[in-house]
């Protein structure tokens, strides 16, 4: 007869059991903190859109001179979200209003204990020790809202032009003389380079007159107009290079043409036997030849 077989128990099943146990008992763990940690997030979502909705109708209320009923609702708004750091700050305002200093004060702290950079709050602290005769206070609260805030942005120069005033913070007196040296400089270059252009413009246009004339066998107004290009010494080499081309050869050629002109109306004095009157156009003739002959030996040197 064929007997059953014993089987020999080994201890693996309960171990198995024993960790399927803990494996249980740490989801169910997790699931439940995952539940709670939600259900708290969204709790906490609820209050804080709570206490938005008692800070719009407070600022509603403060806008139409209701301090009173404004106050409770900014009140209940911080009771909601005590780090509600915009609520604390209105209540400040609220309080100044009033006249309750003190309470101000404490309400204006408060947010900056909540964010040490709210501006706001140091803005209207700085505003409250100035007016209380605080000047050391006054000077603090001003400075972070200056070093806080943007170049440029409004709160940022009001809170220097009050630095300024208080004499308090010497950094901001000499940031505005070195601002004011920087803007004369850059004032001055920008002059300086306008006139630069100007003086090129300028030149440019008497050399266009001057090389028109030029082709045009008009010398005399060739030469003064290349001669007021050179004179304005423009800040363009190519074109006092060009100038000084045109400005030699229209010299050249006119007095070449002087040289003709003269030596042709001392032929016709003397078939009109005025030597008196050719002597004279012929030494204009000479004067005119001796002149071409240094001209062209200074430019062959």
């Amino acid at each position: 007869m064929v007997g059953h077989a014993k089987v020999k128990k080994t201890g693996i099943l309960p171990s198995l059991t024993i960790n399927m146990k803990i494996t249980a008992i740490a989801v169910l763990f997790t699931l439940s903190f995952f539940l709670n940690t939600q259900t708290y997030s969204r709790a906490r979502e609820m209050l804080q859109e709570q206490a938005r909705e008692y800070r719009a109708e407070a600022y509603q209320l403060q806008s139409v001179g209701d301090l009173i009923r404004a106050l409770s609702l900014y009140q209940k708004a911080v009771e909601i979200d005590p780090l509600y750091v915009e609520a604390h700050n209105d209540i400040g305002v609220i309080y100044e209003k009033q006249g309750n200093l003190e309470e101000a004060k404490r309400s204006y702290e408060r947010a900056l204990e909540i964010d040490a950079k709210f501006m706001p709050a140091h803005t209207n602290l700085a505003f409250l020790y100035e007016k209380t005769g605080d000047i050391q206070k006054a000077t603090y609260h001003w400075k972070q809202r200056y070093i806080q805030g943007r170049k440029g942005e409004y709160w940022h120069e009001v809170a220097r032009q009050h630095l300024l005033k208080l004499g308090t913070y010497p950094e901001v007196r000499k940031e505005m003389m070195e601002e004011e040296a920087a803007r004369l400089s850059r004032e001055l270059s920008y002059q300086k380079e306008r006139r630069r252009l100007e003086i090129i413009e300028e030149a440019r246009l008497h050399f266009n007159i001057g090389n028109r004339a030029f082709k045009e066998g008009a010398y005399q107004d060739a030469i003064e107009n290349l001669r007021k290009v050179l004179s304005l010494n423009p800040d363009d080499r190519q074109l006092q290079e060009e100038a000084s081309k045109v400005l030699r050869q229209a010299i050249s050629l006119d007095l070449k043409q002087n040289a003709f002109t003269s030596t042709k109306d001392a032929l016709d004095y003397i078939s009109k036997d005025d030597y008196l009157s050719a002597a004279e156009r012929l030494k204009k003739a000479l004067s005119a030849v001796f002149r071409i002959t240094q001209e062209d030996f200074s430019q062959k040197k």
